[in-house]
């Protein structure tokens, strides 16, 4: 099974045509972990722990209650707030598919809060309490969320997959036939084969250009009626309700003049991944700037990431917001190019900064969190699409996996980063060998 996803992910790569949508679902973990994971695919899924669950909330499935139906099972826990997003979307792939058997499994503690966090979001399906970490262990889960899908005929299709793959995953296996199910290893071992001629045919890509090396390609922008198409991350019902319209909930965002350190970033046809920062927050220094190092480094092709050092609060308090005592040499730690230098020390940040000394210039998501100030916002990170707009905004460090998410689903969908993409493809193959 490993050979076979890293044949899908190769042919995706490439560009070329997938004859099913299974190629748009991505997995989530590496290492042993994951290869044991693949392994379990196109297998009966480990239903036994689950459907011994003695606790739920709503009907208790059956073995005949799922036999030839679609399943989605994720884990979540109530007091897990980014854990809530698979929740959510569970409930909205039910109104899309009618039989689709949605099942989560929450965590042994918070069981309370989660009859109530059911209640009041109305989930409308079947949630276990794993009361030992039985149901989680049979799923080899490691962390909420994790997802899985179950085809018609029982056996697991998808496990742990990124949150924005879930909607693909359940179309695979929603508009399968029982005996469509049966036989999609076959199948999918013929996808592949056809692909790989398709890109012999194609003549592949000149492998002695260098991504990391090309030039800046022209490309033609998208249309504005193209961004407005696209399958944007949904936006939050409760921000949505604290701004006016959309527009002010996803205000535009500029890279503004100044002294950057590491060079001005280049955006064009990327996502923008932008956070503020003061080194009197030890987490942001020690954790967002290092995570958000190694996007730039991992991801510099799609993603541009920049930092804002801006300045604190007047409010500020002798210990910071962290717990940490604020080091008297970040009191009044000057917002320049050099206070900058000083507050890295030896670190080895790549992605550019920029020392904002009017505060934030980051947009403001909501009313509410536009009246915040600045050491409020000290590790606020927003992501923005290549036309500008800001389409996700998290404020918790806490929420990271919100980010990735975010991330990975833009560079998806955006049309800029397609269009820039294609004119680097053309590029590399009229430069072909």
């Amino acid at each position: 099974m490993r050979l076979l996803g890293k044949a899908v992910l190769t042919i995706s790569a490439l560009g070329l045509a997938a004859s099913t949508s299974a190629q748009d679902v991505r997995n989530e973990g590496a290492g042993s972990r994951r290869e044991a994971l693949d392994l379990m695919i196109f297998q009966p899924a480990p239903t036994d722990d689950l459907l011994a669950a003695s606790d739920w909330i709503g009907d208790k499935p059956t073995s005949a209650s799922l036999n030839g139906k679609p399943v989605l099972v994720f884990t979540f826990a109530e007091w897990y707030r980014p854990s809530h997003t698979a929740a959510m979307l569970g409930k909205r792939l039910k109104d899309q598919h009618p039989d689709l058997v949605i099942i989560g499994i929450h965590d042994s503690e918070g069981w309370d809060e989660a009859k109530a966090f059911a209640e009041k979001r109305k989930l409308g399906f079947s949630v276990a309490l794993d009361t030992d970490g039985a149901i989680r262990d049979s799923f080899m889960v490691d962390q909420d969320p994790d997802v899985f899908v179950i085809d018609r005929a029982g056996n697991l299709r998808f496990a742990d997959i990124t949150t924005d793959s879930v909607a693909a995953a359940v179309e695979v296996v929603a508009s399968e036939s029982s005996e469509e199910a049966r036989n999609a290893e076959a199948n999918q071992a013929e996808a592949m084969r056809s692909a790989r001629a398709a890109q012999r045919r194609a003549g592949g890509i000149n492998q002695s250009v260098s991504l990391d090396n090309l030039p800046k390609i022209p490309f033609t922008a998208p249309t504005a009626e193209q961004y407005a198409a696209t399958d944007w991350p949904k936006i939050d019902r409760e921000l949505l309700e604290e701004a006016s319209s959309i527009e002010e909930l996803t205000p535009p965002f500029a890279v503004p003049d100044g002294e950057w350190l590491n060079g001005k970033p280049d955006t064009d046809g990327k996502i923008v991944v932008a956070y503020i920062w003061h080194p009197i927050s030890r987490t942001v220094m020690n954790d967002l700037m290092v995570k958000m190092e190694d996007m730039h480094k991992q991801q510099s092709r799609d993603v541009t990431v920049m930092g804002f050092m801006v300045p604190i609060g007047d409010d500020r308090q002798s210990r910071n917001r962290d717990g940490g005592l604020i080091r008297d040499e970040f009191r009044d730690l000057s917002i320049s190019k050099s206070g900058m230098s000083f507050a890295l020390g030896q670190r080895q940040i790549t992605h550019s900064l920029l020392a904002s000394q009017q505060g934030s210039p980051l947009p403001a998501l909501g009313n509410q969190r536009s009246r915040r100030n600045n050491q409020d916002l000290n590790g606020r990170v927003i992501i923005v699409s290549s036309d500008g707009r800001v389409r996700r905004a998290v404020d918790d460090m806490r929420d990271w996996d919100l980010v990735l998410q975010a991330v990975d689903h833009l560079i998806r969908v955006d049309p800029g980063v397609k269009a820039r993409r294609a004119a680097e493809a053309r590029y590399i193959r009229g430069n072909g060998g």
